[in-house]
């Protein structure tokens, strides 16, 4: 795999949090943040993906059943916060 460099700013509590945990991990910085690049982007299509099926299936259940009540709608939303697959901003601008 041909590796290209990046150029990144980070405070300095940072550097030294991430230079720690590569070190504790026995490897280079670059390699140590290049997994938890990636390791984030996974995470975030998961929860997309998430989001998606849910939306989904609340879909699916108002067109059987009708809109769905408020109160349901609020306890699905504090779940999906709880659960990691949702924050507010994502909410606030679902509208």
């Amino acid at each position: 795999m041909t590796a290209r460099k990046l150029s990144i700013s980070v405070p300095p509590e940072v550097e030294e949090t991430i230079k720690a945990a590569a070190e504790e991990e026995g490897k280079p910085v670059s390699t140590w943040l290049a997994e938890a690049a990636i390791e984030k982007a996974r995470a975030a299509t998961l929860r997309a993906d998430a989001r998606a099926a849910a939306s989904e299936l609340v879909a699916e259940y108002e067109t059987e059943h009708g809109k769905l009540p408020e109160e349901s709608r609020q306890r699905a939303r504090q779940f999906l916060l709880e659960a990691g697959l949702l924050d507010d901003e994502s909410w606030r601008a679902a509208g």
